[in-house]
């Protein structure tokens, strides 16, 4: 094979391993806009369902539609918050009995954090919410809350909080205020953040270090307790 024969195979080669680079960039990027964007459409159905549920209002799919379009029409403010046993959007198929129902909603108002909580920690669930970890106590129960949230999505805010902050969780059986009480980083397999404890408190687990690239060797770990009243 002569010299301008291999020259040639090797533009060729090159020019078709960049069409394949290309191409699998752009069905990479397509993919999480496509996850990003169901992430999104939850949480927003999801919040405003539990706002309507806990106002006694109409709770469907095209009670949500009608408002968001009266609400882009017409400037009027977009109900916001969490459901439990709601009809949901086609094709997510949160409903209750086996894993993925609505717990609550949580809040950490000074670094803006306000996202759903569903039941079990599956990456499924994950995908579009915080989970609430098997085993551990429910919201408003004697006990230790677990919460469990990817550090690049839900729980990105956590890297900011601080002693003191208020968390506010939400469900249909009531509101209950934690005050942080202290952060610590743990292995994947310290499950002591959450064992049990005596008094009412709130455990928020979710992976570090915060900008470590691939599946991150350690766990930041929030510590809660109720405020009293």
């Amino acid at each position: 094979m002569s010299l301008r024969v291999r020259l040639r195979f090797t533009k060729s080669l090159l020019r078709r391993t960049e069409r394949l680079c290309f191409g699998l960039g752009f069905a990479s990027m397509g993919l999480c806009a496509a996850l990003l964007a169901q992430a999104w459409f939850f949480q927003a159905y999801e919040n405003w369902a539990f706002e309507q549920e806990l106002e006694g209002g109409p709770v469907s799919y095209r009670e949500f539609v009608t408002q968001a379009v009266s609400f882009s029409t017409a400037g009027d403010e977009l109900p916001s918050a969490p459901v439990l046993g709601s009809v949901k959007p086609p094709g997510l198929g949160f409903d209750g009995a086996g894993g993925g129902s609505i717990v609550g909603r949580i809040e950490i108002p000074r670094i803006g954090l306000k996202t759903m909580i569903l039941e079990g920690v599956s990456q499924r669930t994950l995908a579009v919410a915080v989970g609430h970890v098997p085993g551990t106590a429910l919201p408003g129960n004697l006990g230790n809350v677990g919460l469990a949230g990817h550090r690049d999505t839900f729980f990105r805010g956590l890297r900011g909080v601080q002693p003191g902050d208020a968390i506010v969780l939400t469900t249909l059986s009531g509101s209950y205020e934690y005050r942080v009480k202290s952060c610590e980083v743990v292995t994947p397999h310290d499950t002591r953040v959450l064992a049990n404890s005596a008094e009412p408190s709130l455990t928020l687990v979710t992976c570090y270090p915060f900008h470590y690239l691939g599946p991150a060797p350690e766990r930041f770990i929030v510590h809660a307790v109720r405020s009293r009243g």
